[in-house]
């Protein structure tokens, strides 16, 4: 049986209607949408959901707002703690969901030269001496480019003091020795860099003009973000091919080349989570 047939077994029918069906494990934490179910009942079926799942805690899913991008109104529905750890693509990360967020769908994207070909290809380059990453956070792609050119010197900045905390124990724990940590505010660092990461959503590109201020001549920079597909002018999967005209033309107005271009993963209704190479014109 399917893990949601054997909790809904053990569930008065009246309730199934409204029994999440899909949920996100991180380490031994569930994420889940109880707001359909009435709050009375919270406590007792997610204590059904977290003996099946095997997890210890279920956190109700909430949204990531601010610069911060912290998870907003956290409210566990069952057990009380909230620190995890994740292993994947042979890094292990230790975090407070409570206080950091976590994307399940970057998950071959946070892999860097350990991962795919499509992602090894993004993340393979000619120069990398000294490579940035301006939001850290607990070390989601630092880490691994750390332990994928081992010779370079990897600087990752978080101005949130949590994920600092996290990526600490994280360098150590990986026994990683060639990341340094600052926290800070990006925009306040000046360090030419060979290779510049920028894997943040919501206004990337606020922070471009730093990136290039701060980027060697011939270097590279890394850009997430998030487009409606429309602007992006993809209707279908089938139009996935290519660079978009208007983000190429986005990126031309401020000073860069678009090199390489992939959709990581749909992000909501009619938008999804990009990136791309970036070298400057």
């Amino acid at each position: 049986m399917k893990p949601f047939d054997k909790i809904s077994e053990k569930i008065n029918t009246a309730h199934h209607a409204k029994l999440p069906r899909k949920w996100k494990k991180l380490g031994d934490i569930a994420v889940m949408d109880f707001s359909s179910i009435e709050e009375t009942y919270h406590k007792e079926i997610a204590q059904i959901y977290a003996e099946e799942l095997n997890v210890k805690t279920i956190i109700q899913k909430n949204k990531i707002v601010g610069e911060l991008r912290k998870p907003e109104n956290v409210k566990l529905l069952y057990g009380n703690e909230t620190v995890t750890e994740i292993s994947e693509y042979g890094i292990k990360y230790k975090l407070d969901l409570a206080e950091i967020m976590w994307s399940p769908g970057n998950t071959g994207w946070r892999s860097a030269l350990s991962g795919p070909k499509e992602v090894t290809d993004f993340y393979t380059f000619n120069k990398h001496d000294i490579i940035i990453d301006y939001f850290a956070g607990i070390g989601y792609f630092s880490i691994q480019m750390a332990r994928g050119y081992p010779n370079s010197k990897v600087i990752a900045i978080d101005k949130n003091p949590n994920s600092i905390k996290y990526l600490k124990i994280n360098v150590e724990a990986n026994q990683i020795d060639n990341i340094e940590i600052i926290n800070d505010d990006c925009r306040n660092i000046d360090i030419k860099a060979d290779v510049i990461h920028l894997g943040y959503i919501g206004n990337t590109i606020d922070f471009l003009e730093n990136a290039s201020n701060c980027l060697k001549i011939d270097g590279t920079i890394i850009f997430h973000e998030v487009y409606r597909n429309n602007w992006l002018g993809f209707k279908k999967r089938s139009d996935w091919n290519g660079v978009p005209i208007n983000f190429s033309q986005l990126m031309e107005n401020n000073g860069f080349k678009v090199n390489k271009f992939n959709r990581i993963k749909f992000y909501g209704p009619s938008t999804s989570h990009v990136v791309a190479s970036l070298s400057k014109i």
